[in-house]
């Protein structure tokens, strides 16, 4: 089994969303032993973006169906549509989506949708599919993956109420 990590690593300076907190570590020292400060927003790096994000009675990431986040993702060239029959799809050098777009992933059963950009699409697109139920993953690496299906695993930090979180996405292939 292969084990691909698509996961944006946290550093300092790393790329925010224009407005978001930018990413800070520090290392203290506490009698023996060293720990970490972080600071950041939701949205730092790769994350899964819950209803929460648009909607203010909507499904924080603490509640998202974790099946929908272990499940077969077909990666696909955007703006190429998925061929499998996937509940994920992950877009490479994804372009925005349009709600046409969004629309008929809608219709093939789509439950989850990432992309290798900062943002899925505008904020009608999000919340569309957030509305309908379909989480959104951001800021994937995708560089070295070749299209086809994977098994994904993508765990965000289980934050009580938030609108989104940073996650620790992975692409499993040759499962036997």
């Amino acid at each position: 089994m292969k084990i691909h990590d698509v996961s944006v690593g946290l550093r300092p300076g790393m790329y925010v969303y224009p407005g978001d907190p930018e990413f800070s570590l520090a290392r203290l020292k506490t009698g023996d032993a060293f720990i970490s400060s972080l600071s950041l927003g939701t949205h730092t790096g790769t994350h899964i973006d819950a209803p929460a994000h648009y909607f203010e009675n909507g499904i924080p990431v603490d509640k998202l169906e974790l099946e929908n986040l272990i499940t077969f993702a077909e990666v696909v060239i955007s703006p190429l549509m998925p061929t499998k029959n996937c509940k994920a799809v992950l877009f490479k050098n994804a372009v925005p989506l349009s709600v046409e777009t969004a629309k008929k992933l809608l219709l093939a059963g789509i439950k989850t949708i990432g992309c290798d950009t900062p943002s899925i699409g505008d904020d009608d697109v999000h919340r569309f599919l957030l509305k309908n139920g379909i989480i959104i993953i951001e800021l994937l690496d995708l560089a070295d993956i070749q299209d086809g299906v994977y098994q994904m695993i993508a765990m965000p930090l289980k934050i009580i109420g938030a609108d989104a979180s940073p996650a620790r996405v992975v692409l499993l292939e040759d499962i036997v």
